[in-house]
Parts: C-alpha cells; structure tokens; sequence
C-alpha cells in the first residue's frame, strides 16, 4: 500500500508539469479599482444556497442537496484521473483508486467516512473517488484572501479561490478545464443545528469540509495553502503516523472550528492549536480591529499578522507565501494585490471596492473560481463565480 500510495501522488505532481496546449505567460498586473461597472449584488445569485441539516445521522445530511451536482463532481474526479494518468498511463488509476478506499475505510473520522457514504448513495460516485477528490484539494490550491476595516470601523472578509492551474488547458474555452468543472460546483451551505442556521459556509458540492466561512456575529474565515504541499505528512498519514483524535486536514478544520469555537478569540486559539497535516495560512475575521493571518506550520504558529487600523494596518492580505518570503516571480499576486488596496484606501473600503481589488490582474487569474466577501456587522455573504477574460495571467 505505502508503495502505490507514493507512486501514486509522485506521478500525479510530475504529471502537472507536463502538458501540451499549456497557454503563453505571463500578462501586466492590472487594477480595476474605480471601475464601477464591476459589481453587482445581482451575480451571487448564480452560486445556489442549500441547507445541510446537521441533526440528521451524517449519511442523510447531503443526500438531498448534491445529487444535482452529481455530473459536474464526476467531471472534477475525471480530469484529475486524466492528469494521474498523463505520463505512466491508465495502469495507476488503479492504484489510486485502492489508496482512497484505503483512506476512506481506515482513516477518515467516521462522520465524515459516512457523510461521503451518503454522497455516494446520492450520486452514483464511488466512496474512492469521493475521498480523492476531498484530499487533493489539501495539497493544490491556491488562492488570496484579505481583511479590510472601512473609516466606520466595518470589517469585511473576502478571499479569491484559484485553483485548478496545470490541469488541461481548454483551447476553445481559453481556461484550465479543472477550474471551469469546479465553477460549476461551487455551492453555498446553511449549516442547520437544532432549527438554526450555525455557520454558513461556500465550498464543492461533493466536499465535507468547507473552503470559506461565517459563524453569524461571532467571526469569519478563509484559508491558503502554503505554496509547496507536503507530500511527505501526507505519506505518513496513510501510513498510521496520526489517529483520527488529532489530525486536521484544513478543510476539515474549517468546517470543525464552525461548530466548536463561539468567538473570534476561541476560533483563533483553536486554529493556533490543532496537530494538521501540513503548514497553511488561516485569515480569521471578526468584528471592528479583530482580523488575522496566522501563519502555521503542522504544530505551530509561526507568526501573526495582526490588522490594527489605529496605527495604520487597515487591512491584511495574504496569498501563498509567509510574510518574509518573497513570491516566485510566476505567481506574484501579493505585490498587484498591496498596490490595488493602496488605491482604493480605506476610505473606499466596501463590497464594490473590495470586489474590485479581487477582480484586478494579477490576483484575478485563469484559476480563479470564485470571489467571495463577507461581512459581520451586515451579515453579508456574497458568492461570485470568476473568470478572467483575455488577456490574463495563466497560474
């Protein structure tokens, strides 16, 4: 098994950097703020609202919500297996087939193991391909996200999800067609416990975990990955190093800090707390000066970066890298991203103008899949599908 499993993602990752029709790179970072003809409220309706009842036995609570969603899942699953199979040939679906099974049988916390079985039921999805399509968005993903405080002392949250990049470039589309196939399952989820909404949440349909999310009047979240994944926490997971009391894959404590934590500060201490597979940035927001990056290794804070508009850091983002690293040149969202907040300022702080910010090149690229903003004081939750039009930065 360990072997199959390392052959398995080794090749998957040698297979990424491997494609023909890849598009040309790079474009100009470009800011759209002060380009008023961006938003509109009236486009996150595109994104469907569902409601997963968390009082019923975990393998009925999607049963009735993603079953819709049950062809575009099967798209996400097949062109992950196209670029698992791109170099070494179909002989490893196979493998990595038996690997999921494995990790959905032996190691995934059993509310979860059987929401993927009710998934399955609902769907017609094997639970192996279900469980390889929760893991992978562990290790390849990236994404930018921030926090911003207005002159009034509102905060608001919003984050871009790119992912997607190197996974077949569609020609006709001029897209990465994993990042299309993920557009059409992006869905938003009421989390229902006792006939109450407990945290809202946006994430694939298909997913237990959750991507970004709202704990109403009590904090907001999003997470990014670091840039390199660690494969070999992974390969030590399957391999027995942890038990199901005291891994997290971020996903899963996404969802889990939803339920336990009941204040920005509790969410924070959690997040800065739990054992998880690999290093990843947690952005937490709350209400007025409460906002965070926590930068974090697998069992441990490595640093915080605090938002405090008194002494002038009205605002926090952050992308793929930690603070004192400076990005690779091929995918430098974070400086276009500063530069686009300094235009809009905090004066220009608001829905609209943050919008603007996440739908300015570089940091609006040919993997961004969805922009979504938030905000406490409002109950603001707004999911927006992106695409980026040509010309654009490709990763």
């Amino acid at each position: 098994m360990q072997l199959f499993i390392i052959g398995s993602f080794s090749l998957i990752f040698l297979a990424s950097g491997v494609l023909s029709d890849a598009p040309p790179y790079p474009y100009e970072a470009r800011c759209e703020v002060g380009n008023g003809s961006l938003y509109d409220p009236v486009n996150s309706f595109e994104v469907p609202w569902l409601t997963v009842n968390l009082d019923l036995p975990p393998e009925e609570r999607f049963k009735a919500v993603v079953g819709p969603f049950g062809p575009g899942m099967k798209e996400v699953i097949d062109t992950i297996k196209k670029m698992a199979s791109i170099i070494p040939g179909d002989f490893l679906i196979p493998l990595l087939e038996e690997a999921m099974q494995y990790a959905h049988d032996e190691l995934f916390p059993e509310e979860y193991r059987k929401e993927i079985d009710g998934i399955a039921a609902a769907t017609g999805l094997s639970v192996a391909d279900l469980s390889m399509m929760n893991i992978y968005y562990e290790i390849s993903r990236f994404c930018t996200s921030l926090i911003a405080q207005d002159l009034n002392g509102q905060t608001f949250h919003a984050r871009n999800l790119d992912f997607g990049q190197l996974f077949v470039w569609d020609v006709e589309l001029k897209t990465w067609h994993l990042s299309e196939a993920l557009r059409k399952i992006t869905v938003n989820f009421n989390y229902v416990k006792n006939g109450e909404v407990l945290f809202k949440a946006t994430t694939f349909a298909g997913h237990v975990g959750i991507i970004t999310g709202m704990k109403p009047d009590k904090f907001t979240l999003s997470m990014n990955a670091k840039l390199a994944p660690d494969i070999n926490n992974l390969l030590a997971w399957f391999n027995g190093k942890y038990n199901n009391s005291d891994l997290h894959f971020a996903m899963w404590a996404e969802r889990e800090v939803m339920v336990r934590a009941n204040s920005y500060q509790e969410a924070k201490d959690f997040l800065s707390n739990i054992v998880q597979l690999a290093g990843c940035y947690y952005i937490l927001g709350g209400k007025t000066d409460e906002g965070v990056i926590i930068v974090r290794n697998e069992t441990s804070v490595l640093n915080y970066v605090e938002l405090n508009a008194a002494k002038g850091d009205w605002y926090v983002l952050q992308t793929n890298y930690d603070p004192d690293q400076t990005p690779l040149y091929l995918d430098d969202r974070r400086t276009p991203g500063h530069n686009c907040m300094k235009k809009l300022t905090q004066a220009g702080v608001s829905p609209a103008g943050i919008f603007e910010v996440l739908s300015s090149k570089t940091t609006l690229n040919k993997t961004t899949v969805h922009t979504v903003i938030m905000s406490l004081a409002t109950g603001l939750y707004q999911t927006f599908i992106q695409r980026c039009p040509d010309p654009c930065w490709c990763l």
